[in-house]
């Protein structure tokens, strides 16, 4: 059993990078084995098919960002300077890891019509949605889901300027949406506190 564990491991952390670096509709089962130094059909023993791997490595990177996330707020006050550090960590995030831009909307770009990895992106971005309602109901902003949708756009609007510029803007692109975000999040404060 521990080698179905190690070797279920290796192919998610094997198929995240790949798929990340190459993109999935340009990446076969084949090489996504080599990467994780197993067979095919030891690929094919874990996952059913490419989409369920594809699906798997997206969900294994969603909870990769959710720890480090969570690692990033928990060391911040509550209320607007856990916003705020929501955007802190994403400039962060696109400086060491996201020269590719955010791998959940590459994947509904490239796969479109695959049910299976749209589910995995939908999580993901319905995941976050909630974690920024949640910050902005905590921050005791007005009208948190609209914040929250506004401060989501933003993140996602990083990812593609990213996508069509290329990744020497990522760092530039994220504090710039940084910038956006704290005069949203103020404004929503101080209509809250006037109200």
């Amino acid at each position: 059993m521990q080698r179905n564990t190690t070797s279920h491991a290796r192919l998610l952390a094997a198929a995240e990078q790949v798929f990340y670096e190459q993109g999935i509709a340009n990446t076969n089962i084949d090489a996504v084995a080599r990467a994780a130094g197993v067979t095919k059909p030891t690929v094919y023993a874990h996952f059913s098919s490419k989409s369920a791997l594809a699906a798997g490595a997206l969900e294994a990177r969603q909870q990769r960002i959710a720890a480090d996330l969570a690692a990033q707020l928990s060391g911040e006050a509550a209320g607007a300077p856990r916003l705020n550090a929501v955007f802190t960590w994403l400039t962060s995030w696109y400086g060491h890891s996201g020269h590719r831009g955010c791998a959940f909307l590459n994947a509904a770009a490239e796969s479109a019509a695959d049910d299976v990895v749209a589910a995995a992106v939908r999580a993901e971005k319905q995941w976050l949605l909630e974690l920024l309602h949640d910050l902005c109901d905590e921050a005791g902003c007005d009208s948190p889901g609209e914040l929250a949708s506004q401060l989501l756009l933003l993140i996602d609007g990083v990812a593609a300027r990213v996508l069509v510029h290329g990744p020497d803007r990522a760092t530039e692109s994220a504090a710039t949406a940084a910038r956006a975000a704290a005069i949203l999040i103020a404004a929503a404060s101080r209509n809250h506190d006037q109200s």
